[in-house]
């Protein structure tokens, strides 16, 4: 009777110290939402979304135009914080970080988890050639028909590489390679005819690597037969009201002259902009995205 009586207050004082500090963390982040403190910003270093440049500085789309939104809301730079991009929502949801700037995509599985912004941009897929294009290549499929294609270079476990072999690209046909630094050096050097990758991504490239180009025009790959397009947000945990205060900058801010001036400088055009808010990208520069 007495053992069972100690197991049941070691159980009562487990449970009240796990529910004290819940509500500590509760209330930790109510006045951090309420207060105007700065936002703790997980990132992952992945160029053109965020990196150090060669002062150290944090730079990116990602974190150009969170900076950008934040100023229009009033709100303080933040404090920025690296985390390992597998591992961004874990620590979004468990409270280590208040929003991720990260470049993340919105999925129907990670909108389960958490909350989006609305997009800031879309990417498509796009393939870089040798200058000219000499095989004419202009779609995934045309690797499987054009004489003289050798392989396409992709990143291993990565969606280019999925939707290669949906195209029906054989595993001899690609060359599967750890990093954009390797797969760059072998379309240059020949060992592949071409490298697939996300379009601004590969414009990132192409300012150290002159001899190479971009297919254009490219058709974009279709999955679940639909163009596979990809739409980067930023990312809060449910129920914080600073996502909507964010979301409500960035209507002011996406789309404009600013805006667009910002990321031209990470890959972006006025295109992938336009595409993430169905709009005519002739109309952007001079008004935002609604």
């Amino acid at each position: 009777m007495r053992r069972r009586l100690m197991a049941w207050s070691a159980l009562v004082v487990v449970v009240a110290a796990a529910a004290m500090a819940l509500i500590f963390q509760t209330l930790s982040d109510r006045r951090s939402s309420d207060s105007g403190s700065p936002l703790r910003a997980g990132y992952a270093l992945e160029a053109p979304y965020a990196y150090r440049d060669a002062s150290g500085d944090l730079r990116g789309e990602a974190v150009d135009t969170l900076r950008a939104a934040l100023q229009r809301a009033g709100l303080p730079e933040p404090v920025w914080v690296h985390v390992e991009f597998p591992r961004l929502l874990h620590e979004l949801r468990s409270g280590r970080i208040d929003v991720i700037a990260a470049g993340m995509f919105i999925t129907p599985e990670r909108a389960a988890q958490a909350e989006f912004t609305r997009p800031t941009t879309s990417v498509r897929m796009g393939l870089l050639v040798p200058s000219g294009n000499p095989l004419g290549l202009h779609a995934l499929g045309d690797l499987r028909r054009v004489d003289g294609a050798t392989r396409l270079a992709v990143l291993d476990r990565s969606v280019e590489l999925d939707r290669a072999r949906e195209a029906g690209l054989t595993e001899a046909q690609l060359l599967r390679l750890p990093d954009a630094g390797s797969a760059l050096a072998a379309v240059r050097s020949g060992q592949a005819a071409a490298f697939a990758l996300s379009a601004p991504s590969l414009r990132w490239a192409l300012r150290e690597w002159p001899a190479l180009e971009m297919a254009e025009p490219f058709t974009t790959p279709l999955h679940e037969g639909k163009p596979d397009i990809g739409f980067p947000a930023f990312v809060f945990r449910t129920g914080d009201p600073r996502r909507a205060r964010l979301d409500q900058a960035l209507a002011g801010y996406l789309g404009s002259a600013d805006h667009l001036r910002a990321v031209a400088d990470y890959g972006f055009a006025a295109n992938d902009i336009a595409a993430a808010h169905g709009l005519d990208p002739t109309r952007l520069g001079k008004g935002a995205a609604p």
